[in-house]
C-alpha cells in the first residue's frame, strides 16, 4: 500500500453494480474484478462519449475500496475519474 496526496479535482464517481463475491480458485473469475473491468469499460466507451465531460489527464484517477467490498453479498467499490468540461 502506498500513501499519496490526491490533487484537488472535479470527479465523476462510478459505483460498480452490486455483486455476490464468493471465493474462486482463479483470480480471473473473481466477480468483483470483472465488475471493476466492466465499469471502466462503461466509463470510457459509453458514459464519456455521451457526457459533457472528458477525462482530465492532468489529474489522478483512482479506485476506492472500503468496507463495502469486504462482504460476500452486495459487494461494490467506487472509481473516481477526474473530469473537465468538453471543449466545444
Amino acid at each position: 500500500m502506498v500513501r499519496t496526496p490526491v490533487p484537488e479535482a472535479e470527479y465523476a464517481i462510478f459505483t460498480t453494480p452490486p455483486i455476490n463475491s464468493l471465493p474462486t480458485e482463479q483470480i480471473y473469475d473473481d466477480p468483483l474484478s470483472i465488475a471493476v473491468k466492466e465499469t471502466w469499460r462503461y466509463i470510457f466507451n459509453e458514459w464519456s462519449p455521451n457526457s459533457n465531460y472528458e477525462f482530465d489527464e492532468t489529474k489522478m484517477d483512482f479506485e476506492f475500496y472500503d468496507e463495502r467490498c469486504h462482504d460476500v453479498e452486495h459487494v461494490v467499490m467506487e472509481i473516481y475519474v477526474p473530469i473537465i468540461p468538453k471543449s466545444i
